[in-house]
């Protein structure tokens, strides 16, 4: 079915850094937080209580066909794990709190003034100026009817990365694929995922524990909106594939290792087919490498931001993408130019434009985002549009023809010699990897 949208818009400048949140398993109340977490092996014959009392934490993800487990871990049950592999073992305890973070840097709204107009809704200034769209345009997402993408303020980053022709090339625009999007939440009301989400057994929140992944939290918080956008991204370059939405962030934007990774394996459990990770963490992460391999052998491709922080230090789980089963994505401007706060590298797999990126917000409302999170979602909604179809190489091999496929635009980053490489194509990887 075609999906109309009748775009708000409010309009403000303000930087922020977030940082990204996570949550526990499938409870109907708020789930404990652990200082420390755990992927610890088990074995065929084990129950959850048995690794329990053998490691002193509590399991958050239990995968006994795979031969893990992930626990959330107190502190004197982190002394214990951490003798028990010293004797021993090669078991790593790490840090679990307020370990990742996203990777949106500016938000066009985030920390400003706002007022409340007469039908209740909230309005953002900038400069004492706010723009509101209501009711005032449509767009029929229907085999590239309308605006290819949706939104008219992408039109030029839509055509820097080929999207009319993918479109021409993917007419099933991602019907039938499932994407999950790790990250704040939507609102679940906005006008723009209406018939776009997954059904309700197929979502949750990981920071309230409960079926509802409601991108929470107000004007003030740095978190808030992060994923609504990113979700919106998917949807405007793949406007018919299924958005799954799940919660691992608080409004804060802060969050845990243990959330993300249950939120990993409720994607995996829920049949999604790619997953969207704009977030990062500068520490290593045997937790979440462990439930990213788990996905990955379960046919499920995975992409994440590099990061924000302008250097070449990639966050993970990026800095880790493998270029066939996981991408790494940084953030270019509208001249193929690196961004001036992406991170970079000789494993980054690709880059797509990430500067005022447009997108919804909460309250049915449009604004935007700059970040290597806004980068990433568009190779996501790429992945999906070539899931749509029938493909011409293996799936296996889909993701290094993403990569094969890219804009080479070394020539114009000359200063990071072979750390900055390639921009996403869109339409040369429709064109290489699905059959007319």
């Amino acid at each position: 079915m075609p999906r109309k949208l009748v775009p708000a818009l409010a309009t403000v400048v303000s930087t922020l850094t977030l940082v990204v949140g996570c949550a526990q398993t499938a409870t109907t109340t708020p789930p404990a937080t652990f200082p420390y977490t755990s992927v610890v092996p088990v074995g065929s014959a084990d129950t959850p209580t048995a690794v329990e009392q053998r490691y002193g934490g509590q399991v958050v993800v239990w995968r006994p066909e795979a031969a893990f487990a992930v626990l959330g871990l107190s502190h004197h049950a982190a002394g214990v794990l951490s003798a028990q592999s010293d004797a021993g073992g090669s078991i790593a305890v790490e840090p679990n709190v307020q370990a990742y973070g996203a990777s949106g840097t500016l938000s066009a709204w985030s920390g400003q003034a706002t007022r409340v107009d007469a039908g209740g809704r909230a309005v953002i200034w900038s400069g004492g100026r706010a723009v509101i769209w209501s009711g005032g345009r449509a767009v029929i997402w229907s085999g590239g009817t309308g605006t290819v993408g949706g939104v008219p303020e992408n039109s030029a980053s839509w055509a820097q990365i080929g999207l009319p022709a993918a479109w021409a090339a993917a007419p099933n625009l991602g019907q039938g694929v499932k994407v999950a999007v790790i990250d704040t939440g939507v609102d679940l009301t906005h006008e723009m995922f209406q018939g776009a989400l997954a059904g309700p057994a197929d979502q949750w929140d990981f920071v309230n524990g409960d079926p509802v992944p409601q991108d929470e939290g107000g004007f003030s918080d740095p978190g808030f909106g992060h994923g609504t956008s990113v979700a919106g991204i998917v949807l405007q370059i793949a406007p018919h594939a299924t958005v799954m939405p799940i919660r691992a962030l608080r409004p804060d934007g802060s969050g845990d290792e243990t959330a993300i990774a249950q939120a990993i394996n409720f994607a995996v459990s829920h049949g999604a087919q790619v997953i969207n990770l704009s977030l990062g963490s500068t520490q290593k992460s045997d937790v979440i490498a462990r439930m990213i391999k788990f996905a990955t052998e379960q046919g499920v491709s995975v992409v994440s931001s590099s990061g924000n922080s302008g250097d070449d230090k990639i966050t993970a789980p990026a800095r880790d993408a493998d270029g066939k089963k996981t991408l790494g994505v940084g953030s270019v401007d509208r001249d193929d130019r690196k961004s001036s706060f992406s991170t970079y590298g000789d494993k980054l797999d690709v880059m797509a434009p990430g500067e005022t990126v447009w997108g919804p917000v909460p309250g049915n409302y449009f604004s935007y985002w700059s970040g290597t999170s806004m980068a990433a979602p568009e190779v996501t909604g790429a992945v999906a549009l070539a899931l749509g179809q029938p493909l011409r190489v293996a799936p296996k091999d889909l993701l290094a023809t993403l990569v094969d496929t890219a804009t080479d635009i070394r020539p114009l980053n000359k200063a990071y010699g072979s750390k900055v490489r390639r921009r996403l194509d869109v339409a040369g990887f429709l064109q290489a990897a699905t059959l007319p």
